[in-house]
Parts: C-alpha cells; sequence; structure tokens
C-alpha cells in the first residue's frame, strides 16, 4: 500500500508544480496586455481631443462667417432701402424711429416704439440712421462691432458708401480705394468693440 501511494503523490506533486510553472508564464503576458490596453485608451483619448478640438474650431469659423453674411446683408437692405425711401429727399428730416416705423431699419432691430423707437443690432450695439451734416447724405451707424468681425464687415459693405468710418478713422474716402491698413489698425478697438459708420448718397 505504501509503495503504490508514492508515485501517486509524485504525479500529484508534478501536476502542480506543471501548474504553477503554466501561470508564472503567463503572468508577464497578462501585464503586456493591460499596458497595451491603457496605452490604446490612452492615444484614443489624445486622437479624441484633437478631432473635438478641430471639430470647435471649424464650427466657430462657420458661426463667424454666418455672422458677418448676415451683418453684410442686413447693411446692404437698410442703405438700399432709405436710398429709395428717403434719397429723392435728400434725407432730410430722417430719423431713426423715421427710418424703423417706414420698415427701412428691418422690425427685428426694434427697440420701444413711436418716436422714441431706437434700433439695436445682432451684437447689442446701437444703430442709427441720420442725415449728414453736409452734402446731403445720410449716415447710417453701428456700434458695438466686435474687432474680430470688423474687417470683414467692413470688406463686405464698402461698396454701398461714399465714405466709411471705424472709430475716428476713415478708411474708405470719397472716389477713393479702401485703406486696408487703416482697416487693420482701426478694427482694433477698446474693449474689442468699434463702431463702423457708412456715409452715402441718393443713388
Amino acid at each position: 500500500m505504501a509503495f503504490t501511494a508514492q508515485p501517486q503523490r509524485h504525479a500529484l506533486s508534478h501536476t502542480l508544480s506543471g501548474s504553477t510553472a503554466s501561470r508564472v508564464k503567463t503572468a508577464p503576458a497578462r501585464h503586456r496586455q493591460r499596458g497595451n490596453a491603457v496605452l490604446f485608451s490612452l492615444l484614443a483619448m489624445v486622437i479624441g481631443g484633437v478631432v473635438v478640438a478641430v471639430g470647435i474650431n471649424q464650427y466657430q469659423d462657420a458661426e463667424r462667417a454666418a455672422t458677418v453674411q448676415g451683418t453684410v446683408a442686413e447693411i446692404n437692405t437698410i442703405i438700399g432701402n432709405a436710398k429709395q425711401n428717403f434719397g429723392q429727399y435728400s434725407y432730410s428730416g430722417v430719423t431713426t424711429a423715421i427710418a424703423l416705423s417706414s420698415r427701412v431699419i428691418p422690425a427685428n432691430l426694434q427697440e420701444g416704439s413711436g418716436s422714441t423707437a431706437t434700433a439695436r443690432n445682432k451684437f447689442g450695439g446701437g444703430v442709427t440712421l441720420l442725415p449728414a451734416t453736409t452734402n446731403g447724405n445720410a449716415v447710417l451707424t453701428y456700434a458695438g462691432v466686435p474687432s474680430e468681425v470688423c474687417a470683414s464687415v467692413v470688406s463686405g459693405t464698402h461698396g454701398l458708401a461714399q465714405t466709411v468710418t471705424v472709430g475716428s478713422t476713415v478708411v474708405k474716402s470719397a472716389g477713393t480705394a479702401i485703406a486696408v491698413g487703416a482697416i487693420n489698425t482701426s478694427c482694433v478697438g477698446a474693449n474689442g468693440i468699434v463702431q463702423i459708420a457708412w456715409e452715402f448718397g441718393r443713388s
């Protein structure tokens, strides 16, 4: 009995030692797999971050372009309406309230009502339409225009007016080309906003 039991114990010991050796061999492989998984996860996070950043930039650029296009179209509408409605009268007596009541300035820009009505653009700045001090022209003014869109707005609207002024700087004089250097300088306004004025005639 004792003689036959010994080989069984030896076989069992051999089996256990083989299992232990197998676990020892597979441990480094598991560590490598875990390390690779962590590396791939970090790589995926980095790539995801880059994709999100690019997407945000593209969205902001598209939003900015849409804002500029909308503002340019709005200014074009106001100046066109003003020429048609008031140009024959040399803009005499024109006020912002009158321009609002006659829809020369779109109704969506209106604040208040009656003779005290005012207009405000999408940037939160005031909009005025008044006769020029001389020569029978009119002046449309947009306040609160962000510096980052100022140059694009001026570039898109300078052909509508004889004179364009940004802040206190004339960036386009009557009969002359627009001064690109002056735009870049004058569009950097205090607190990141500027006022743009377009002086235009009857035609």
